[in-house]
């Protein structure tokens, strides 16, 4: 009975410190959504496999080689295996999204910048994303994913924009689509849009933000 208590308490412990951690992410964090690989190129998706093959193959290599394995075991640094390779697999990340950015911005010098707006309902946050433009899934090609939404090249286009929620303390389906809906609108070059969801109505509003810069 009392393991059961402290397995209860344990478990409790956990959804809260996930829950209080979620929160402060939204009120103190500079973005709330982290770029999407879907925007990216066919080259650019097969180096982030690899970087995170190589990033995988270096850590395991150094650690189970001869000269590696008895530095490891004689240093005590086992512990570090794992942290060497998340950072390795971070700054491979990180070098392959600023890549494939700069890549886009040159092939599209006429672009805009749209911004998704976001907030936390407790343990749901309410997110915005990108279904398909001009029947292109994800935009690919025509839009970058971005932190809190997306680069778009300038002209007009058929947005279809995905209302959904994303239950941070579900064990099954995080995301939750709400709803969805197709909107066609002529994107200035140089403009930010935000896009806000407008739920009662079931649509969205894109408005002109003349404080951010692209």
């Amino acid at each position: 009975m009392k393991s059961f208590i402290v397995s209860i308490i344990i478990i409790l412990g956990a959804y809260g410190f996930i829950y209080g951690l979620n929160k402060l992410f939204y009120r103190y964090s500079f973005f709330h959504s982290a770029p999407s690989i879907k925007t990216f190129s066919k080259g650019g998706l097969v180096w982030y496999i690899l970087s995170i093959i190589a990033s995988f193959g270096i850590s395991m290599g150094f650690a189970f080689s001869g000269i590696g394995f008895d530095l490891l075991y004689e240093n005590n640094l086992f512990i570090y295996v794992p942290l060497a390779m998340i950072v390795l697999v971070s700054v491979a990340i990180v070098a392959i999204f600023r890549i494939e950015k700069s890549a886009w911005l040159r092939r599209n010098p006429q672009h805009c910048r749209l911004f998704f707006h976001s907030w936390n309902e407790g343990a749901k946050n309410m997110m915005v994303a990108i279904g398909k433009i001009d029947d292109i899934n994800y935009g690919r090609g025509v839009s970058f994913s971005w932190f809190d939404g997306s680069f778009l090249t300038a002209g007009r286009h058929r947005v279809e924009f995905v209302f959904y929620e994303e239950r941070i303390l579900s064990k099954r389906n995080m995301s939750n689509e709400l709803y969805k809906k197709e909107m066609s609108f002529n994107f200035r070059a140089g403009v930010v849009y935000v896009i806000e969801p407008l739920p009662e109505e079931r649509t969205f509003r894109i408005v002109e933000d003349k404080t951010r810069f692209v």
